[in-house]
């Protein structure tokens, strides 16, 4: 539909005879005059009559094209037009004095929750309730056991409980300058840091080789791998569990030490989160006076080693969380026994803390002498040796035998079949120290 100042033209789609039908109003009159399509000439309506509706054929301005027309005879039937709303969505009712039924009444956040998880609902308060009186019960069971006295509770300290089961299997204390996470089911401390107490070079001259050979745990054989009893872990004081993952190397540098021309650096590190500062100090003076007694590599005259605390060092020294130790990328745990290792992807020796802690069967409750044997054997492979087996029955063995499993062929040939060990019944005594002919 097409408007002009003064003319209005509409085409009339409702039939084929009906053509192109202008209206002009002047002089208050309206006067329409339709094309000849047909052969049809109709006079145009009478001035009175100009607000009615046209005749049929005839459709005026005001007339819809959605007029109910289905017939085009002389006389077809007039209907009213079909209407639209401004706006379509009826006005709001009125509801005075009307009372909602029960489907209609506003449900209560407490009511939805019931109507939507039913039984359910009645459920998760239930166990929720059960689950924290089972770690209120757990952790006054366990008392202060799991935590160190270099790492109690202060002001501010944050205590977090991992459950597993039902069971609380760690508790991590987090204090100023430190964290602490330990094994729940480790036994009572007696007051006893996990770091070394005594002064580094008292700890090295009272380790000393075995005189008897070590007597097996009384354990079913079925409770350790393979039956290996004598790998267990040893009970003792509480270790650390886990820890970030991430190391910090312990400040402090050294003069080298030893004769040898094969010159390596270390750095000495603690994986963040597992004990203080202090116990930190304190490991790595003990790693150094270990290294540099000449019953160790630099007593043989082939190696010459020193510690520092910067740059890119050859081996890195590293006391690490038990959990951490048993990552495929770092020692892995496929023989599930504790264990040390020396990853050569990471130049990292790595000393499990639960072995640090707790020692070794072998050595038969001499922790003093294990962890000089543990630092030794580890050192021993970033300085290229390989494991070794018993060479005699009843003789020192090898500081590169797997000493903290056993210092029985028998048992190290179940642990690894096909590795360099085989069975042959030999059992050494224990040995912490680089002995001759394996010093070179």
């Amino acid at each position: 539909m097409v408007w002009h100042s003064s003319e209005v033209t509409s085409i009339d789609p409702k039939g084929p005879t009906s053509g192109r039908t202008s209206y002009s109003r002047s002089g208050g009159r309206v006067t329409a005059a339709q094309g000849a399509t047909a052969g049809v000439r109709r006079a145009p309506p009478r001035a009175a009559d100009w607000r009615q509706p046209p005749d049929v054929g005839i459709r005026g301005l005001s007339r819809s094209t959605l007029w109910d027309d289905p017939g085009h005879g002389a006389d077809p039937p007039r209907t009213q037009p079909l209407r639209a709303r401004w706006d379509p969505v009826p006005p709001p009712r009125t509801r005075v004095g009307r009372k909602r039924t029960r489907s209609q009444r506003r449900r209560s956040a407490v009511g939805w929750f019931v109507h939507h998880y039913g039984w359910r609902a009645y459920a998760l308060p239930v166990l929720a309730a059960l689950t924290v009186m089972t770690v209120v019960g757990v952790i006054n069971s366990t008392g202060s056991d799991a935590v160190p006295p270099d790492t109690a509770a202060g002001a501010g300290a944050q205590v977090t409980v991992t459950v597993i089961n039902g069971a609380t299997s760690t508790v991590t204390v987090a204090g100023p300058g430190v964290t602490t996470t330990v094994n729940s089911a480790d036994p009572p401390t007696t007051g006893a840091s996990p770091a070394v107490d005594a002064p580094p070079s008292a700890v090295v001259a009272a380790a000393h080789a075995g005189t008897a050979l070590p007597t097996p745990p009384a354990a079913a054989a079925d409770a350790a791998f393979q039956g290996v009893t004598m790998g267990l872990l040893p009970s003792g004081a509480p270790f650390a569990k886990t820890g970030t993952g991430a190391f910090h190397v312990v400040p402090g540098t050294s003069q080298p030490f030893g004769t040898g021309a094969d010159h390596r650096t270390f750095t000495v590190e603690v994986e963040d989160g597992i004990e203080s500062a202090s116990a930190d100090q304190q490991f790595a003076n003990l790693v150094v006076a270990i290294l540099s007694s000449p019953r160790s590599w630099t007593g043989g005259g082939q190696f010459t080693l020193q510690r520092v605390d910067s740059g890119t060092p050859d081996f890195r020294v590293s006391l690490t969380s038990q959990m951490t130790t048993r990552r495929a990328d770092f020692c892995g745990w496929d023989v599930s026994l504790e264990a040390s290792c020396y990853n050569h992807a990471l130049g990292r020796v790595v000393i499990n803390d639960a072995r640090w802690v707790r020692g070794a069967y072998a050595y038969g409750g001499d922790l003093d002498s294990y962890r000089v044997y543990a630092i030794n054997h580890e050192v021993g492979h970033a300085l290229g040796r390989q494991h070794e087996p018993c060479p005699a029955n009843g003789a020192l063995a090898p500081v590169m035998m797997q000493q903290s499993w056993s210092t029985s062929d028998d048992d190290i040939a179940r642990l690894n079949p096909g590795g360099p060990v085989s069975a042959d019944g030999k059992t050494c005594l224990a040995n912490p120290f680089v002995t001759p002919p394996h010093a070179s």
